[in-house]
């Protein structure tokens, strides 16, 4: 009778383990999706950029958290003006906006007008000039064709 009263307490046992095993994984697939989610929504808006005035036009939509704006060819957005920097500025995605900032270029970077002295917030509509070039800025919008 005791091997008995054993027997189903060592089955009651085995049976509340993996119960306490499939709980356990349960919670940690949850919490892994639930930071997916949290990354996924750290992804930075699409940001394109287009030279005003330029035949045919230049556009180039970014979805990196960093742009970096030159004369370089390693630049992720090349200018090919002698007025405009080799590494002339940067636009940055952090605390949930787009940023632009000076990299101590020669003739310096202007925001709407405005020389950027340090790093400034911008949103679509802005205009961005390094040198002659214009470059307009569009934030979150799809590029067509």
């Amino acid at each position: 009778m005791s091997a008995i009263i054993l027997l189903v307490l060592r089955a009651a046992l085995a049976l509340a383990l993996y119960l306490f095993i499939g709980w356990a994984l349960w919670l940690i697939w949850r919490d892994l999706k639930m930071h997916a989610r949290l990354l996924a929504s750290r992804q930075p808006p699409p940001l394109t950029l287009t030279i005003e005035g330029q035949e045919p036009m230049k556009r180039l939509q970014f979805t990196a958290p960093v742009i970096n704006i030159g004369r370089d060819p390693a630049s992720d957005f090349v200018l090919d003006e002698l007025a405009v920097s080799a590494q002339h500025a940067r636009l940055s995605y952090r605390q949930g906006q787009w940023w632009l900032e000076d990299l101590h270029s020669t003739n310096g970077t202007f925001l709407n007008h405005e020389p950027v002295h340090e790093a400034i917030v911008v949103t679509s509509g802005d205009q961005l000039r390094c040198g002659p070039a214009i470059l307009n800025i569009s934030i979150g919008e799809a590029t067509h064709g």
